[in-house]
C-alpha cells in the first residue's frame, strides 16, 4: 500500500492599495502590471497544484502564471460542509456575519455553466463550532472552519493581510482533505454593510475570493475576476463571480463528474480542535505602493504556497 503524503498550503489576502481614477485596483508588483498589459483570456483561470517551489526548485508556469507541474487540487465530493467559529468577531454582529459568510459559499454553489449545465459543487453550513484554529487532524475527526482573529494574528511578517486560507491535500493525487479560512480582524477593519460610503474591507468580497482558494482555484490573470490577485478598499465587485471564475468552477467540478455528495469531513466531524498549528509560516511582503493577494509559503507553486507534511 502506498503511503499518503499530506501537503498543506496557505493563501493569504493582503492589505490593498486604493483604487485608481478608473476605479480599478492599483497593482503592487511589476508582474501584476504585466498581466494588465495583456488582454485577459476568456478562460484564464488558474488551478492550484501540488507542485512546491523550494530554494532548489521553481515550479514551472505558463504564460498566465498558472502552474504546469503537479497534480491539480480538487475535492473528491460534490458537496462540502463548513462551520463558523462561534466566537465570530467582536466588531460585527454574529448573526449578520454568519449570513454574509453563507452568501460567499452560495456564490460558488450550483453555478450555471456556459453550456447550461450546473457545476457539481454545493456547500452545507453546520452550526457554529468551538474550534478556533486552522488545522488538519490526520487520525481523527475534522471541521472546515471559518474564523476571525481579533487579537492573535500570529503569522509574523504578514500583519497587513486580510485573510488566510489553508488547504490540506494528498500530495500525490491533489485530493483536498480539509480547508480552513482565517480573517485578520486584529489588524484590519472588515465591514458587512451595503452602503458604499461605509464599506472599508468588505467581508463578502474578501471571503468570496477565499472560498475560491478553498475549492482549489488559484489566482487569475483576469483583472475582473473574483480570483484576480488584487483588491481595493471600499470595493464590493468581488462579491459576484465573473465569467472567468465560472469557467474555473465548471472545469473543476463539471455536472457530469459522477461523484456522490458527502458533507462529512475527513475522518468524521468534530466541533473541537485537535492538532496544533503549523510551526513554520512565511509570507509575501507588501511591495512599494501596496500589495496584491499573496500566499504564505512553505511550499510554492502558483506564487508562494504553504504546506504541512
Amino acid at each position: 500500500m502506498s503511503r499518503m503524503i499530506l501537503g498543506r498550503r496557505t493563501r493569504t489576502l493582503v492589505e490593498r492599495t486604493p483604487a485608481g481614477r478608473s476605479g480599478k485596483p492599483l497593482l503592487a508588483t511589476v508582474a501584476a502590471l504585466a498581466l494588465l498589459a495583456t488582454t485577459a483570456d476568456a478562460e484564464a483561470f488558474c488551478r492550484s497544484t501540488t507542485c512546491r517551489s523550494t530554494k532548489d526548485k521553481t515550479c514551472e508556469t505558463d504564460g498566465d502564471g498558472c502552474p504546469t507541474e503537479g497534480a491539480k487540487l480538487f475535492w473528491p465530493t460534490s458537496c462540502i460542509s463548513y462551520a463558523t467559529n462561534k466566537l465570530g468577531t467582536a466588531d460585527l454582529d454574529p448573526a449578520d456575519t454568519r449570513a454574509v459568510i453563507r452568501k460567499t459559499f452560495e456564490a460558488w454553489s450550483d453555478v450555471e455553466c456556459p453550456d447550461g449545465s450546473i457545476a457539481a459543487m454545493t456547500f452545507q453550513e453546520r452550526e457554529p463550532v468551538s474550534c478556533k484554529k486552522s488545522e488538519y487532524n490526520k487520525t481523527g475527526p475534522n471541521v472546515n472552519v471559518v474564523l476571525f482573529q481579533d487579537s492573535n494574528w500570529r503569522y509574523r511578517g504578514i500583519d497587513g493581510t486580510l485573510a488566510k486560507t489553508s488547504v490540506t491535500y494528498n500530495d500525490e493525487t491533489g485530493e483536498i482533505l480539509d480547508a480552513d479560512i482565517e480573517v485578520n480582524t486584529a489588524n484590519n477593519t472588515v465591514t458587512i454593510t451595503d452602503d458604499p460610503a461605509k464599506v472599508e474591507y468588505d467581508l463578502q468580497a474578501i471571503l468570496t475570493h477565499e472560498v475560491g482558494h478553498f475549492i482549489g482555484i488559484a489566482h487569475s490573470p483576469d483583472p475582473a475576476a473574483v480570483m484576480f490577485a488584487s483588491y481595493s478598499p471600499g470595493s464590493t465587485s468581488q462579491r459576484q463571480l465573473h465569467p472567468d471564475d465560472i469557467a474555473a468552477v465548471c472545469a473543476i467540478y463539471p455536472a457530469d463528474r459522477g461523484v456522490a455528495c458527502n458533507t462529512e469531513p475527513r475522518n468524521g466531524f468534530s466541533p473541537t480542535c485537535a492538532d496544533p498549528e503549523p510551526k513554520s509560516i512565511c509570507s509575501i511582503q507588501p511591495g512599494s505602493g501596496g500589495a496584491s493577494f499573496g500566499v504564505a509559503a512553505i511550499f510554492a507553486g502558483t506564487g508562494l504556497l504553504a504546506a504541512r507534511a
